[in-house]
């Protein structure tokens, strides 16, 4: 076989082995880490409201699958998961209901409740967290 084709034949073996791999990466994500991806394109999109003075949009009435999505083996709930969620839905609420001279403040709000339940539990996102306040 010449060592052109060889190369190919390796190269597609390969790539068919990286795309198997992040499906199965896909599959293992808990629904806790699923919706936390979701929440934080969600508050990303926020944020641009809030930066150009936009009214905010309802955007956070799936979250209460907070309390029922499943974590990881790694990251389990604790005691005290559930008051970070409860804290964190009634900021959701206050800056959606927030006036444009209070969103920036209720926005960093929001956030903060994101670092704070992150420093106790899953550490991993904190600094992209952080990013995300607003100056």
């Amino acid at each position: 076989m010449p060592t052109n084709k060889l190369l190919r034949y390796a190269c597609a073996g390969l790539m068919g082995c990286i795309v198997l791999n992040g499906f199965v990466s896909m599959r293992s994500e808990s629904e806790l880490s699923i919706l936390m991806r979701k929440m934080t394109e969600d508050i990303r999109k926020v944020r641009r409201k809030v930066e150009t003075g936009k009214k905010i949009p309802e955007f956070y009435t799936n979250y209460t699958q907070l309390y029922s999505a499943e974590a990881s083996t790694s990251s389990k709930k604790g005691d005290q998961f559930s008051g970070y969620a409860e804290a964190f839905l009634k900021q959701c609420s206050r800056l959606k209901e927030s006036v444009a001279d209070q969103r920036k403040n209720e926005y960093n709000e929001l956030v903060t409740r994101c670092i704070r339940c992150h420093e106790t539990y899953c550490p991993g996102p904190l600094t992209m967290l952080k990013k995300l306040k607003l100056p």
